[in-house]
């Protein structure tokens, strides 16, 4: 794209959608991963990534959402970052980043308590 063209902002629908995608594709890796593994390992793995998922995921998104909403809808790409003039511009940056690694954490959670219902 040139100089003078002008990049849409992303909206709250497509992050969250495009951070679902992602956690699918990890989805489909912990699933991959958990049949390899032994029965002990199988567990434990399983229970980190529900905890961690669920604890990092919450965090993340609710940071971002919040990022979100002070922005005012605001928000900007990563390709924007070192054009910032001031912090409320890269808190406008992380906005769709947290909420996408969020997303992309929460997604795996229930494969995990599912699988781990099966491995235990």
């Amino acid at each position: 794209m040139g100089r003078g063209t002008s990049v849409p902002r992303p909206r709250l629908g497509g992050v969250v959608a495009r951070g679902a995608v992602y956690g699918a594709g990890a989805a489909v890796c912990l699933t991959v991963t958990a049949l390899v593994l032994r029965d002990d390992a199988r567990t434990d793995l399983l229970e980190a990534v529900a905890f961690l998922g669920l604890v990092a995921g919450a965090v993340s998104l609710l940071t971002g959402l919040f990022f979100w909403a002070c922005c005012s809808g605001e928000v900007l790409r990563w390709r924007n970052l070192f054009r910032t003039s001031g912090p409320s511009e890269v808190i406008a940056v992380l906005a769709p980043c947290l909420v996408r690694v969020g997303v992309l954490l929460l997604v795996p959670v229930p494969v995990a308590a599912v699988l781990g219902r099966f491995a235990g």
